[in-house]
């Protein structure tokens, strides 16, 4: 990628992603502008010479307030290399193998405000590394749905051949906080659905629900409660095109 150089451990670079620094300047800027409107008619109306000390003061205090939380936001930035990425807050960057990320859970959601004359994408995805480090990337940063969305793929790419070890040696591969998968079939708490019976699933509702084969729900959970749903879904579709010659 153009005008960043290749890290000699991660690689070349693919994409950079740096904070959307436009909405905390415009919120700054407006309630700037409302403080200042109210302050105009109530502090700096008073003739006496504490009047426009305390004008001046507030003032100063709301654009010190403002100022940190601006520039709190504003030196953001994710970049994605080949075989890990970068992860940027001020002056402090921390950088990861894709094979160090043990799960992200993805969240989108469309928001309407004023009946739906103005609609907004909000985005949330969280990281937990192997070491069970835990950090959120969201709608501040620019093109937050591509970020996402190539994050996804590339930490998919990285678990795929590490989960399908542990699934050859017997090992149970956690989905979410009660989901789990194993090479003889899917498990939540004290029950369990095998290949045999499994029967698909279905997506709506932001939810993820689970099938029998006979077509019945036998476990739905929010698709934001779900680790790596891409790569699950990867793997529910492998398992079900196993099964069906066998039916």
């Amino acid at each position: 990628m153009e005008g960043i150089e290749p890290d000699p451990v991660l690689g070349q670079a693919l994409a950079n992603y740096p904070s959307d620094r436009t909405r905390p300047l415009i919120l700054a800027g407006a309630v700037i502008a409302v403080v200042a409107v109210a302050l105009n008619f109530t502090t700096a109306q008073i003739a006496d010479w504490w009047g426009p000390a305390i004008t001046v003061l507030i003032t100063a205090g709301v654009v010190l307030v403002l100022g940190w939380y601006v520039l709190h936001l504003w030196n953001r930035e994710i970049i994605l290399y080949e075989r890990g990425f970068s992860y940027r807050e001020g002056s402090k960057t921390v950088f990861f193998l894709y094979e160090e990320i043990a799960s992200i859970r993805l969240r989108a959601e469309r928001l309407a405000y004023f009946g739906g004359l103005i609609r907004r994408s909000v985005y949330r995805f969280t990281v937990t590394t192997t070491e069970a480090e835990r950090f959120t990337i969201t709608s501040r940063y620019r093109r937050a749905d591509e970020l996402g969305t190539r994050l996804a793929e590339q930490i998919n790419r990285a678990l795929e051949p590490q989960i399908a070890r542990r699934l050859d040696a017997g090992e149970k591969i956690g989905f979410g906080d009660a989901l789990s998968l194993s090479a003889d079939g899917l498990l939540e708490g004290g029950r369990g659905l095998t290949w045999s019976d499994f029967g698909g699933y279905r997506l709506g509702d932001h939810r993820l629900a689970l099938l029998d084969k006979a077509g019945a729900i036998w476990y739905a959970l929010p698709l934001a409660e779900v680790d790596n749903v891409t790569l699950l879904l990867e793997l529910l579709r492998q398992r079900q095109t196993i099964r069906k010659p066998a039916d």
